[in-house]
């Protein structure tokens, strides 16, 4: 739903769904709502909450009337592995919507008006939703205008097809490329990745209009943070004599330490006490 009050210049003291931020995220958010910003370009550990953040400030912008819309672009990735799937184009690409519903479910927001479905007749009729979801397979000639553009787990894209998506969009959007560096999900030739290399760029672009951040800390708790870093140490030093495991283990208990609440706020919940 569109606000008629006036659009606050920071989100440093707005309510935010209710959510306890840490300082990593904290600076996400506001990279991506600085009216300076054209791209954010975000490389995020797993259970980050990284899809759930920039979801949560692209609603904002939109609600606040600064942008027309959502572009929620993904790669299909796995159709590398197990063949292509039925139907039309929404119905392809059906499997990789799940991240962007439950974005949307914890902050409160029924995917069911929020995404645009062909399916849903009623819903297209009544020009509630704000969210196109889509592959970057179909965008050869299209163009973006006035939309926050969001590209999720950009390691998964190839960088033609990277490529193709972010030269697509005009000055006048707001960009969100979320990847992960550590992990990829390209099954034939994981090395051709597109997210290294324009992370590495951006990084060393010295331009106000682009922000650089990570997020580190793994709000899912010690089994997800210590089986995402196990390849990680492994890549560091293969020669190291120190055990990986003991490696690992002494980065997750340091990682633990900082991680002083749980991602979601929850009332019930001694918020000293980290979630497992």
């Amino acid at each position: 739903m569109r606000k008629n009050n006036e659009c606050p210049k920071t989100l440093k003291d707005h309510i935010f769904y209710g959510l306890t931020l840490d300082d990593e995220q904290r600076e996400f958010v506001e990279a991506i709502w600085s009216e300076e910003t054209i791209i954010t370009v975000c490389n995020a550990k797993a259970g980050t909450g990284k899809t759930t953040l920039a979801i949560a400030v692209a609603n904002l912008l939109y609600e606040y009337g600064r942008y027309n819309g959502v572009s929620y672009i993904i790669s299909p990735s796995m159709e590398e592995k197990q063949g292509y799937l039925p139907g039309n184009n929404y119905d392809k690409t059906a499997p990789y919507i799940q991240p962007l519903k439950d974005a949307l479910l914890t902050l409160d927001i029924n995917p069911d008006y929020a995404i645009k479905d062909p399916n849903n007749v009623s819903i297209i009729k009544e020009n509630k939703a704000f969210i196109d979801f889509m592959p970057h397979t179909y965008l050869r000639g299209t163009n973006f205008e006035n939309q926050v553009v969001i590209i999720d787990e950009a390691q998964n894209f190839y960088f033609d097809e990277l490529k193709k998506t972010l030269t697509r969009i005009h000055d006048n959007c707001k960009v969100i490329l979320i990847g992960h560096t550590e992990q990829c999900d390209l099954y034939k030739k994981p090395q051709n990745t597109g997210f290294k290399p324009y992370w590495n760029a951006f990084a060393n672009c010295d331009d106000s209009r682009v922000k650089v951040c990570e997020l580190t800390i793994n709000h899912r708790g010690w089994l997800s943070t210590f089986c995402d870093d196990v390849g990680n140490v492994r890549e560091k030093d293969m020669s190291c004599s120190r055990p990986i495991g003991e490696m690992v283990f002494a980065e997750c208990n340091q990682s633990e330490k900082t991680m002083k609440n749980s991602f979601y706020q929850d009332s019930n919940l001694d918020p000293n006490i980290i979630p497992v």
